[in-house]
C-alpha cells in the first residue's frame, strides 16, 4: 500500500486501510478512534453484578478475618441451597401423591367404565 500512495496504520490491534482520499481518511480514522474509547470504556466497565460489593457489605461488620469471612458466606449459601432443596423435595411429593390419587382413581373406576360402555362382558 505504501508503493502505491496507501497507509495501513495499527490503531491498538486494528489495522486501517488507506483509500486515496484525504478527508475520508481522516474520517474514518475519526470514526476508528471513537470506536476504539467506547469499546475501551466498555472493557473497563465491571461485570462482575456487584457481587463483591454485596460480599463486602454483608462481611464489613466481621473482623478482618478472611476465613471468618469465608465461613459465613458458606454457611448463608448452604442455608440457602437446603431451603431450596425443601421447598423442592415438597413441591415433588405433592405433585408425586397428586399423581398416585389420580392414577388409583382412574383404576378404581376403570370396571365401571367398562360396564357403562357394555365391554366389560366382551373379554371374557
Amino acid at each position: 500500500l505504501a508503493k502505491e500512495g496507501g497507509l495501513c496504520t495499527v490503531i491498538n490491534q486494528t489495522c486501517c486501510i488507506y483509500i486515496n482520499k484525504q478527508n475520508q481518511i481522516e474520517t474514518d480514522l475519526e470514526k476508528i478512534w471513537e470506536k476504539n474509547k467506547i469499546l475501551h470504556r466498555v472493557a473497563q466497565d465491571d461485570t462482575s453484578w456487584r457481587f463483591t460489593d454485596l460480599v463486602e457489605k454483608l462481611t464489613s461488620w466481621l473482623p478482618n478475618l478472611t476465613w471468618m469471612k469465608q465461613l459465613f458466606i458458606t454457611v448463608i449459601i448452604v442455608i440457602l441451597l437446603s431451603i431450596v432443596f425443601c421447598m423442592t423435595v415438597r413441591c415433588a411429593l405433592w405433585c408425586f401423591r397428586n399423581t398416585g390419587d389420580s392414577y388409583s382413581e382412574w383404576k378404581r373406576n376403570q370396571p365401571r367404565r367398562k360396564l357403562e360402555s357394555n365391554k366389560y362382558f366382551e373379554g371374557m
